[in-house]
């Protein structure tokens, strides 16, 4: 039978003090009284240490621990395990066992809160975690203080920008520190748009940014060095800039020792064609071309309009009339669009100069990746059109951001009593 009761919902009960203390009996009927709840553990062992629990006139020192069921005492071997030998009490829903199940279990004191919980917060739980909607709150939400789901957001953004800043951190270490080499990747990788990210990632792998460094003063090279290591110079197409393209690339790929990746891992199937990783690759090569210093050029900027200058960037003309090489197309400017710049701002830039700025441990770098943020308009996408349609303002990145955030880590695993709106609703004013 499902069950909607989640420990979380008991520790939530026990950390707000939401249960009434005339209800706190043993299921021997014992009262109990408490004089300290203790501290909440997020770690391995019991769920709350340095409990001070008043058990039939005499005061117990100690931790204690919860369980939807009391069997999962003996499920999750803590009889065992001596981490739980200090247990001075045992909070369940349901109790499920006969008193002489467990010699170990038996001798803690044990409270039953199937039946005793506050209707108000039952219900209230319930509501939450059995609905169907994409946002579980979403009936509820309206009665929220809109400024207390600003001060939620900002911290929701700061933990998503938290979350992509640690996924750089790894990447600035296998590039020895390196912040060029770091952005460098980090463009790379968006590149890709999700369907091409691995082989974007694999390319500037296999290419140092410091290799392109020393060609920055020749787009030709630039380029042939980009489009040699996807693999993509590999064809007999007879168009004058491949030519020139495999003639340049042969040189440095010699000079440099460099081998290409396989072309096959490249997918260009049910993607519109402006999103080809042909035409990316372009634009990724023109960027290159004007990012001398790239890092440290962001570094040094504040204004969100210089910024978005340093990455606008025009690819070789031969791509307004083409998607792939050697098939000619209609003619499209193919230079990187002002919504795919804003894309990298937020998805690439962010994330490194609050990583520089929390190594640096600077706080004005955070301060103006937030300004930064808060000064784009918010992408299109499912979750933020969900978070629309229900009322809630998105109308900036860090807007969009921090609801992005807060779908995917809580909504979505209906973590309601970890947020704060679903606090809220649970009437934790």
């Amino acid at each position: 039978m499902f069950q909607p009761i989640k420990e979380e919902f008991l520790h939530y009960l026990w950390k707000t003090k939401k249960l009434n203390p005339e209800n706190l009996v043993t299921t021997e009927g014992i009262p109990i009284h408490v004089k300290d709840y203790g501290n909440y553990n997020v770690n391995s062992g019991p769920d709350f240490f340095n409990a001070k629990i008043d058990i039939d006139d005499t005061i117990w020192a100690g931790n204690v621990e919860m369980h939807v069921y009391a069997s999962d005492w003996i499920k999750h071997g803590h009889s065992t395990d001596k981490a739980y030998d200090n247990v001075i009490l045992h909070i369940v829903y349901e109790y499920d066992l006969n008193s002489n199940a467990d010699i170990a279990l038996a001798k803690i004191p044990t409270i039953e809160l199937k039946g005793r919980i506050p209707k108000i917060y039952l219900d209230r739980y319930l509501s939450l975690v059995q609905s169907s909607d994409n946002i579980p709150c979403q009936r509820l939400i309206k009665n929220v203080d809109p400024s207390k789901i600003e001060l939620w957001k900002y911290a929701l953004l700061v933990d998503r920008i938290y979350q992509k800043a640690n996924r750089t951190a790894a990447i600035l270490f296998h590039q020895n520190n390196d912040w060029e080499e770091t952005l460098y990747i980090m463009l790379a990788k968006y590149f890709g748009a999700n369907v091409n990210t691995e082989p974007f990632e694999m390319l500037a792998q296999s290419l140092p940014f410091k290799i392109l460094q020393k060609n920055i003063d020749n787009p030709l090279a630039i380029s042939a060095l980009i489009f040699g290591q996807a693999g993509m110079l590999k064809a007999g197409y007879e168009d004058d800039y491949y030519v020139q393209l495999q003639e340049a690339y042969r040189f440095l790929q010699n000079k440099y020792q460099l081998t290409p990746i396989n072309p096959v891992v490249w997918k260009f199937s049910k993607m519109r064609p402006v999103n080809f990783p042909t035409v990316r690759l372009a634009q990724f090569a023109a960027l290159i071309q004007i990012s001398n210093n790239l890092f440290s050029k962001i570094k040094e900027t504040s204004d969100l309009t210089t910024l978005r200058t340093l990455l606008k960037a025009i690819p070789n003309p031969y791509w307004d009339n083409h998607y792939r090489f050697g098939k000619t197309s209609p003619y499209l400017d193919k230079s990187i669009s002002d919504n795919f710049i804003d894309l990298l701002i937020i998805n690439t830039i962010a994330p490194v100069i609050y990583l520089y700025g929390k190594m640096m441990q600077e706080e004005s770098y955070i301060d103006k990746v937030i300004h930064w943020l808060d000064g784009i308009k918010a992408e299109q996408n499912q979750i933020t059109k969900i978070w629309k349609a229900i009322g809630v303002k998105v109308k900036t990145a860090f807007d969009a951001q921090s609801l992005i955030h807060l779908k995917l880590n809580y909504c979505d695993e209906f973590k309601c009593l970890n947020c704060k709106i679903g606090h809220e609703i649970m009437g934790d004013r």
